[in-house]
């Protein structure tokens, strides 16, 4: 789960900001606080950005900033392609117990084509529903004393994450189906306040773009 996490996450954030350098992915990925809920290590993003360029995901360009070189990474259509694969695989895994992959998938809904979206969650609902009944027949098997009474409240627990999400997921999906929300290709609607400091890397991919572009 770790490895589809992070990978959805840093070929995510490498989409909407391409072309960016290291350091630009690495500080977005931090102030949306991955090192606590997905688990990413933030000394690891260079090496995973030396990895997907090896792997044919990203593409380097070595561009001059000032009186510096500096490394800046495109995604591929091999990339684009990995990440629609990677979201929907993070979309139709359910685990209660960590839903850090569910989180990316949220994160980067933008990025993901409407009729995506709302296949993936249908199959997540469905099997969502699988895993309650299953839950069920665990806490009937506990109560015939066939295992430690003990286990009942985990499953317990368990079973009472899955049904709160399943009751969100509902409203979500009904949100997605009547057109809320923007997806790939869409109107997106949105930007941040002037003084955001995201608006900071735009202004560099922009002119890393006029670059690869002159």
């Amino acid at each position: 789960m770790a490895t589809l996490t992070t990978r959805a996450l840093l070929l995510g954030v490498a989409s909407i900001f391409e072309p960016a350098n290291g350091y630009q992915l690495r500080r977005e990925l931090l102030s949306w606080g991955v090192e606590e809920w997905a688990n990413i290590r933030p000394g690891s993003i260079y090496s995973m950005l030396a990895t997907f360029t090896r792997q044919g995901l990203l593409e380097r360009h070595d561009l001059h900033e000032g009186e510096r070189d500096v490394a800046v990474y495109t995604v591929t259509d091999a990339g684009k392609a990995e990440l629609q694969t990677l979201l929907r695989e993070a979309t139709v895994t359910v685990n209660a117990m960590d839903p850090s992959a569910f989180r990316v998938v949220l994160s980067l809904a933008p990025l993901i084509p409407r009729a995506s979206m709302l296949e993936a969650l249908r199959e997540r609902e469905r099997r969502w529903a699988a895993s309650s009944e299953t839950l069920l027949d665990r806490i009937a098997y506990v109560a015939r004393g066939l295992a430690p009474p003990h286990v009942s409240h985990s499953l317990e627990l368990e079973l009472r994450l899955v049904e709160t999400e399943r009751a969100w997921l509902a409203d979500y999906i009904g949100t997605v189906e009547s057109g809320g929300l923007a997806f790939d290709g869409e109107e997106f609607g949105w930007a941040p306040p002037e003084n955001d400091a995201g608006w900071q890397m735009v202004r560099e991919s922009q002119s890393y773009r006029e670059q690869l572009e002159g």
